[in-house]
């Protein structure tokens, strides 16, 4: 693969390629971090053949996004090689959010947390196109449920972790008022911990725009809480999150059993190499984490709403 990123910088750029190195991330496509021997620095996302819609589906948001004036990375160029389709992106200064979060202030995540916060409401405001099948919520939330069951009992048939799927399930039913009657608005839901890229403390852009779904947008804050209780951090930037918002309890409740259905939905990857590369939450040792974070959901959510 690191030939084809090759020839297709030389060929696109012109400029002889110094280094490649492939990200740690990108669990659909292939994405590589490409240095010229002029030191410019440029991002290549690779699909794989049975994956082009979604590369395809991933441009066309990005330049629909760009409008709303949304940062996003240029993109430089785009096509096809060795059946292979790809697009070359600036290379946005900075680090991700999830590698600076430790080090961050108070003041500092508030800000970030703000900013992600306005850029999912400028997502709200995009229609939906014909890329885009929209489902009633609730049918969205039964699939992931599903998805997950799937994955753990076929990895592991006998695990006490199925458990936690009767739970999630019984959340649903007593939950169903609330999902049924989601209005479908467009949102990113892995744009939270993930997909942000920080310089100096505050945001420079975001990326991999192609995850765009339509429903509750809380889903991409309760998701970005696990992912941070994973990585055994604060949540103080979800908390900043939900402030901006001004949710109510009945609304952080919410945020809640998404975070549940996705310490779930992280039982189910546990193992799994995802495009060949490993995540932090794929790692089979973080499966008593996993159990704690959905046990922690599952005491709050039995609070009473207000």
């Amino acid at each position: 693969m690191e030939e084809c990123v090759r020839k297709i910088i030389e060929e696109t750029s012109g400029k002889p390629v110094a280094s490649i190195r492939r990200f740690p991330s990108g669990l659909s496509h292939y994405v590589f971090d490409v240095v010229t021997n002029d030191t410019f620095p440029y991002v290549v996302r690779i699909a794989r053949p049975e994956r082009r819609t979604e590369l395809e589906r991933g441009i066309y948001w990005h330049k629909r996004l760009e409008d709303t004036g949304i940062p996003l990375p240029e993109i430089y160029y785009t096509g096809e090689v060795d059946h292979h389709s790809y697009a070359v992106y600036e290379r946005l200064p900075g680090s991700d959010l999830e590698d600076v979060y430790p080090f961050l202030s108070m003041q500092e995540k508030k800000s970030i947390a703000y900013t992600i916060a306005e850029i999912q409401q400028k997502v709200h405001s995009l229609e939906q196109h014909h890329f885009e099948t929209i489902y009633p919520w609730v049918d969205v939330i039964r699939t992931i449920v599903k998805r997950s069951e799937r994955d753990i009992l076929a990895a592991r048939p006998n695990t006490p972790q199925k458990r936690f799927i009767d739970h999630v399930r019984e959340k649903i039913e007593e939950n169903m008022g609330y999902l049924c009657a989601v209005e479908p608005v467009a949102f990113l839901y892995d744009l939270n911990v993930r997909n942000v890229i920080i310089q100096d403390g505050i945001v420079s852009g975001i990326i991999d725009v192609d995850a765009l779904w339509y429903g509750d947008p809380l889903l991409a804050i309760g998701r970005g809480k696990t992912i941070l209780l994973i990585m055994r951090q604060d949540c103080d930037f979800v908390d900043y999150w939900c402030q901006f918002l001004g949710l109510s309890t009945r609304q952080l409740q919410m945020v809640d059993f998404y975070a549940l259905l996705y310490s779930v939905r992280f039982m189910g990857t546990i193992g799994q190499t995802l495009n060949g590369n490993v995540s932090p939450q794929t790692d089979p040792s973080i499966s008593p984490l996993l159990e704690k974070i959905a046990n922690d959901m599952l005491d709050n959510l039995e609070r009473p709403a207000v």
